[in-house]
């Protein structure tokens, strides 16, 4: 079982530009592990092909109830955006991403 270290991030809005935007940045809320977990048979007939393909599961070693909020996470150095937050009490939380395969 091979965990990575992982990094949760939100984004909060630090202003405005000259436009009137808002300007956001991503900010770190927690830190910790995350292993891949692979879809099964089950959950791709559920989801369909597509999300299946562009999406991956991973499991975290933190319970759902304290599980920050937030909208991407680091790992390997890329920010993915969290698309499902699933959970699986009482040790873990599931997190799907957006991950396009290069």
């Amino acid at each position: 079982m091979i965990w990575k270290k992982c990094i949760l991030l939100s984004e909060q809005k630090t202003g405005k530009d000259r436009l009137g935007n808002d300007i956001y940045e991503l900010v770190e809320v927690a830190r910790s592990k995350v292993r891949e977990s692979p879809w099964t048979d089950e959950q791709i007939a559920l989801e369909g092909r597509e999300v299946t393909k562009n999406e991956q599961r991973f499991l975290i070693p933190i319970k759902c109830k304290d599980f920050p909020k937030c909208q991407k996470v680091r790992i390997d150095g890329r920010d993915l955006e969290i698309t499902k937050v699933l959970d699986l009490s009482p040790r873990f939380t599931s997190i799907q991403v957006r991950i396009y395969k290069e």
